[in-house]
């Protein structure tokens, strides 16, 4: 790999780290204006189906999220370039905050990356699987046990109380779904392009 291409994707992340970063230091305005907020929403405040990740309930909340981000991006340089890490960022955002609105409700606010974090994870699992390395399948088998848990469980007391907020477990779960619709939609412009390419 490139330097100079590692450099800039290194760069994206950690542009999107600072930003989650200062938004959390300008604390209640922010989140009144950009936060996941169902009323708002009704009222034509589109932006926040995207923004609303971009914040955190505390310091711990984005602590986590930066690290797991990081985490990520270490796991599945060699898949990201510029073009994808937008289309990821602003697509699934998008998706995972029009799946809350649609199909969970009962959430009238929301805000914090995780949702995303599990779209970027399944999306990377799947590129490594077309790659046919076996990692692909572990990471997806262990982030669905994970969900499952969630789903029939709920997320952890400890977890709870220590980003001081209740878990939108429906948000990892749209996450997952969101990461394998990306990645298919992925696959079938690589597929049209190939043929584009293979009828010249």
């Amino acid at each position: 790999m490139k330097l100079s291409s590692l450099v800039i994707k290194s760069g994206l992340f950690i542009l999107l780290g600072l930003t989650m970063v200062l938004l959390q230091l300008n604390g209640h305005w922010t989140e009144t204006l950009l936060q996941f907020d169902r009323a708002a929403l009704e009222q034509g405040q589109w932006w926040r189906l995207f923004s609303a990740h971009l914040l955190h309930t505390n310091r711990w909340h984005l602590l986590m999220n930066l690290a797991a981000l990081a985490v990520i991006f270490l796991m599945h340089v060699p898949h990201y370039n510029i073009h994808r890490l937008v289309y990821l960022l602003v697509s699934g955002c998008g998706l995972i905050g029009l799946a809350i609105w649609f199909w969970s409700p009962e959430i009238s606010y929301y805000v914090g990356l995780s949702g995303w974090l599990h779209a970027l994870l399944v999306w990377g699992a799947c590129q490594d699987i077309q790659r046919q390395w076996s990692s692909g399948w572990l990471i997806l088998a262990g982030v669905a046990a994970k969900i499952g848990w969630e789903q029939w469980q709920g997320a952890s007391q400890q977890l709870i109380t220590l980003i001081d907020a209740d878990v939108a477990t429906d948000a990892h779960l749209y996450g997952m779904i969101t990461g394998i619709a990306l990645y298919l939609v992925s696959l079938s412009i690589q597929y049209v392009r190939q043929n584009r390419h293979t009828a010249r």
